[in-house]
């Protein structure tokens, strides 16, 4: 029984450090990324050569939208801030996907 109640009082406390940890690193994660994607204005003004580069480095960016989207505490804590960020990373996947052409 004792060992029972070891293992119950292990699982509490990772899932209590996974918690605290989601908590913890969800805001500064959700401003870093916002941080480096680019405006729609920002690449409407920049060359072919400069616009392609920043959308390709923006895509490596939204793979940590993901992650967060896949997070049900983060998505809890800032849901409305991971779709905006998430509808973002799709109006730049689309113009990714405009100039590299059919």
């Amino acid at each position: 029984m004792k060992k029972l109640g070891l293992i119950l009082v292990l699982i509490v406390a990772a899932g209590a450090a996974w918690a605290a940890w989601t908590c913890y690193s969800t805001e500064g994660t959700v401003r870093d990324i916002a941080s480096r994607l680019p405006s729609e204005e920002s690449l409407d003004t920049m060359s072919l050569e400069h616009s392609t580069e920043q959308i390709k480095l923006a895509m490596i960016t939204c793979a940590r939208v993901a992650s967060l989207e896949a997070n049900p505490l983060a998505r809890l804590l800032r849901g409305d801030e991971i779709k905006a960020l998430a509808e973002r990373c799709e109006l730049i996947k689309a113009r990714q996907d405009s100039l590299e052409g059919p």
